[in-house]
């Protein structure tokens, strides 16, 4: 796959509510040219059982311990592939 254009950065942490409608909405755009990064940040909650039924190759799924939203979003610009970042 070439690099993406843009990067979907999303942090999740204790997301499951609100999840699988995040991502699935990233990934059902008409643009289709960018990569979603997703970063469970220590989740306690079924962040990672969501997280693993997906297979979309144009998502990437990193798991950490929880080291708080400023420093997962910069953990994601260095990871993100794109040459934009949303």
């Amino acid at each position: 796959m070439c690099e993406p254009l843009v990067t979907v950065l999303l942090p999740a942490y204790n997301a499951g509510p609100y999840l699988r409608e995040s991502i699935d909405s990233v990934l059902a755009q008409t643009f289709t040219d960018f990569e979603l990064l997703v970063i469970n940040d220590g989740s306690k909650d079924d962040t990672a059982d969501i997280l693993a039924t997906y297979t979309d190759p144009r998502m990437t799924v990193v798991h950490q311990q929880n080291m708080g939203l400023i420093k997962t979003l910069n953990k994601g610009l260095q990871l993100a592939k794109g040459k934009w970042i949303a």
